[in-house]
């Protein structure tokens, strides 16, 4: 068997066993989901409410994703940093190092909208305290002036209310929507 046919079809079965462990409903918008599947680049912008999110988006996505994921998670977070390279690894995305203070991040995420890649941001650039969306990073709206591709929207709820992976949260395993 194959190596790229294994990971697909790994992909395949561990998507709806891992979103239902997550305890994750989806809800897809037509033509986000018609855009992520043209083959069209694009910038997926979602508000950022847990240290999940990333990992929900992955998992929820009809399409493997090109993450920007902070140094810190990426390179040097230990089980975390292994965990993103399984998931990578698997085929549910691709990781691209950012970092606030340099610019390379964000170039890599140009070029990988220039070879016709779709790209998953966290525009506020952190954690959100209150579950709400905060102020977008100017890199955002760099990314799509430069590259002039569409920008879709996604929306967590829930996981701010995690007490394991959120700031404030009070539930051990609360339920978690995403609107594509």
């Amino acid at each position: 068997m194959h190596a790229p046919f294994l990971k697909s079809g790994l992909r395949y079965v561990l998507r709806p066993v891992l979103l239902r462990m997550f305890r994750v409903r989806v809800t897809y918008n037509a033509s986000t989901t018609a855009l992520l599947r043209s083959g069209e680049p694009c910038i997926l912008a979602c508000n950022h409410v847990s240290l999940l999110d990333g990992i929900i988006v992955a998992l929820a996505s009809p399409v493997p994703l090109a993450f920007a994921v902070d140094t810190e998670y990426s390179r040097g977070a230990g089980a975390t940093t292994r965990f993103l390279q399984l998931l990578a690894w698997l085929g549910f995305g691709k990781i691209i190092p950012t970092d606030a203070t340099a610019p390379f991040g964000v170039r890599t995420l140009l070029t990988e909208l220039t070879r016709g890649g779709r790209v998953m941001v966290f525009p506020e650039g952190r954690i959100s305290e209150t579950g709400e969306r905060g102020l977008d990073q100017p890199g955002v709206k760099w990314l799509a002036d430069r590259s002039g591709v569409a920008v879709a929207e996604l929306q967590i709820r829930g996981a701010e209310q995690s007490r394991l992976f959120a700031k404030n949260g009070s539930a051990m395993w609360p339920r978690i929507r995403i609107s594509f």
